[in-house]
């Protein structure tokens, strides 16, 4: 081997070693036209990630009950597609308990109440009965009667009918 040949292995060996086990080096031009590629990505999405906080922002001023129901809405399907823990039904069971009673109690109160507030106004039960009594006995009269005067009428017309020829 000449001198030449040699010093050009020679310069390819230590290259090969010190690039070996590594990625080749890109070239510096690459390199800053991925950063900045990578910049532009990352403002797009971060501008598009704000816009559409403020678009959602706006439409909750706007329609703030619509948004609460669907919230609303959605956690109660949540909640339903969800399995109950152990420690869920622990924890709640009480508070069940204690709405169920406290309902409960709230219905037999206005149930009161509203019976209260009918016999204040002469409308007990027996009252209501005697006035949906009433009521009835005057639809029957009205519909006999009018039945009696439709039978009047076609016998009428039988008879003048029967008369003229």
């Amino acid at each position: 081997m000449n001198q030449q040949t040699k010093s050009h292995a020679a310069a390819g060996a230590a290259t090969q070693s010190d690039t070996q086990g590594k990625a080749p080096a890109a070239p510096k031009g690459t390199v800053d036209k991925t950063l900045a590629a990578a910049n532009k990505a990352l403002d797009r999405t971060l501008d598009g990630a704000r816009d559409a906080a403020d678009r959602t922002a706006q439409v909750i001023d706007a329609n703030p009950l619509p948004v609460l129901v669907g919230g609303l809405a959605l956690g109660a399907l949540a909640g339903a597609l969800l399995p109950r823990s152990q420690r869920e039904v622990q924890m709640l069971a009480p508070v069940g308990v204690k709405l169920r009673t406290t309902a409960t109690g709230a219905l037999h109160n206005a149930k009161q109440t509203g019976l209260a507030e009918l016999g204040a106004l002469g409308l007990s039960r027996g009252a209501m009965s005697d006035q949906a009594g009433k009521l009835v006995g005057g639809v029957l009269t009205a519909l006999v009667t009018a039945g009696t005067a439709a039978i009047t009428n076609a016998n009428a017309k039988k008879a003048e009918a029967s008369s003229t020829d």
